[in-house]
Parts: structure tokens; sequence; C-alpha cells
């Protein structure tokens, strides 16, 4: 009978010890889920230029403020798969220029860019040109 007892504590001390076990992991595992998920939106807000020694600029991809050039090409890559087409009517016209406002601030493509990029945007230059004409 002492054995019986004695064999009863050892499984609830085992048990308590494997719970507590199980408890620690279970909230190391929450709290490296938690680092993930901080340095996940940490990375998705961050810009170039946003981490110490990470200036923006690197060989294969020079993204340098100051140059206007590099920026446009940059930009009009972009916005070139997200851009609407051009309305045909001029009424349709106010409607589409709102669209492209609204996804350059989206994008937060710099305003010395933009109307660079429309003029150059496929979707957009033929019709700049009719509607000169026009006039």
């Amino acid at each position: 009978m002492e054995e019986r007892r004695r064999e009863r504590e050892l499984e609830v001390t085992v048990a308590r010890e494997q719970a507590e076990r199980d408890a620690r992991l279970k909230t190391e595992q929450i709290k490296l889920e938690h680092e993930i998920r901080l340095e996940e939106l940490k990375a998705r807000r961050a810009k170039p230029g946003d981490f110490e020694g990470v200036d923006g600029q690197t060989p294969s991809d020079p993204s340098g403020a100051g140059n206007l050039a590099l920026q446009t090409k940059r930009f009009g890559e972009m916005m070139r798969h997200v851009l609407p087409k051009m309305a045909q009517e001029s009424a349709e016209l106010l409607q589409f220029f709102e669209t492209v406002e609204k996804l350059y601030a989206m994008y937060e493509v710099p305003a010395e860019v933009q109307a660079k990029n429309i003029n150059t945007s496929p979707h957009c230059s033929g019709q700049i040109s009719r509607k000169s004409n026009d006039d």
C-alpha cells in the first residue's frame, strides 16, 4: 500500500512537472510569435533608410531621393501596373484624375514625379496628345 502511494505521488509529480514544462513552452512560443508579428509590422511600415546603416541606395537599386530621373523611372514602372486607362469621354476625365490622385497618395509618389508619370504613362500619353491637338 505504501508502494502504491509513492507511485501515485511520483505520477502526480511527473504530471505536474510536465504541465509546468508545457506551460513554459507555450509561453515562449507566444512571446516568439508576438516578436515575429512586431518585426513584420515594422518591416511593412519601414521605408528605405529607416534602419541604421541603410541609406536606401544599393548598387542594384539606386533610389536616390535627389535623382529625379531614377524616381520617375521607379514610380513610373510601379504606377504602370495600377493606373487605369484614361477615359475616352471628357465627362469621365474628372473621375480618372481623382482616381490617379488617390493612387499617388496611396503609393506616396513625390509631387515632382507625378506630372512626369502621367505624361509618360502608356495609358495616358496618346490621350493627352490627342486632347491637346483638339484645342
